[in-house]
């Protein structure tokens, strides 16, 4: 099951801004599922728009001084209240300034539950806890996180599978960082350009069109 698009959101700042493991941002994904659902308009008692000024809104169902702080923090920025990026950047801002005993707690825990339980006793202190569905939040969206990610790093779409080089390195058994190995790296990818145009142009292929390093053969690879 895909992660909530806000709670994406919110985990990209915690991650590229603070440098939180995935345990740590699921405790606090958890809170915020529990508070708001994940709905950034949401004012406590349902009411979905503007902040209202009393009670609680968005993502962290923010009160009073905190709510207004908010507000003018998107002000600022001429940004939308209720937009979660902005909600995001707002949490950023207070982790690393008045809340920043909360982030130090934070940095403590270890696994989801108590990062959970940290984040809603120190940045929450919500007068509902409601400990038992924040953890069972916090637990599933560490499974959406991604367990193969590197703690505190963004995710990289283009790292989720291994280049030709990292592929040849497993098997040459380490880092292409010798000659050798790159020069055995170089045979190996070249061996299969020339048996895949081989199968390709079984009659020597186009006259005068080679490619670099493999005398005779058509066209390169190279950009399709």
């Amino acid at each position: 099951m895909p992660i909530n698009p806000n709670a994406s959101i919110v985990a990209q700042h915690l991650r590229e801004k603070l440098g939180l493991t995935n345990a740590q941002i699921a405790g606090v994904l958890g809170n915020f599922s529990q508070e708001s659902g994940f709905n950034p308009r949401v004012n406590e008692g349902g009411t979905v728009g503007s902040p209202l000024g009393r009670g609680g809104y968005g993502l962290g169902q923010w009160t009073g001084g905190r709510q207004a702080n908010l507000v003018s923090f998107a002000r600022q920025r001429k940004m939308d209240p209720g937009d979660p990026a902005l909600q995001s950047q707002f949490l950023v801002s207070e982790l690393q300034g008045p809340e920043k005993a909360a982030l130090q707690s934070l940095r403590g825990a270890v696994s989801p539950e108590q990062s959970a339980l940290v984040f809603r006793r120190d940045y929450e202190r919500a007068g509902n806890p409601n400990d038992s569905n924040r953890l069972k939040q916090a637990k599933n969206l560490y499974g959406q996180l991604g367990q193969g990610q590197k703690p505190g790093a963004p995710f990289d779409a283009a790292s989720a599978s291994p280049s030709v080089d990292e592929t040849l390195a497993a098997v040459l058994g380490g880092k292409l960082n010798t000659p050798n190995q790159i020069s055995l790296a170089t045979i190996f990818v070249d061996k299969a350009k020339e048996d895949v145009l081989k199968q390709l142009f079984p009659e020597g292929g186009i006259p005068g069109v080679t490619i670099p390093g493999i005398p005779g053969l058509p066209i390169s690879l190279q950009g399709t």
